[in-house]
């Protein structure tokens, strides 16, 4: 993943929780419920990427 990428995947789970907080503690439940699966998806694509990276680096390692 390259920086760039990585920095807004990083701000936009910062402010989806941030937002999530917010709406929880002002009891708008559904926009937290909205804001809740943004950063859910964020993670879990985050989750993936680094199960990606260490597959390729096990394998590469094999490989030397």
């Amino acid at each position: 993943m390259k920086l760039p990428q990585f920095l807004f995947l990083a701000i936009t789970t910062i402010l989806a929780i941030y937002f999530m907080n917010a709406s929880i503690l002002t009891g708008d439940f559904f926009i937290a419920g909205l804001y809740a699966f943004i950063a859910y998806r964020n993670f879990h694509f985050s989750y993936r990427v680094t199960k990606f990276i260490r597959l390729i680096e096990k394998q590469t390692k094999k490989s030397s």
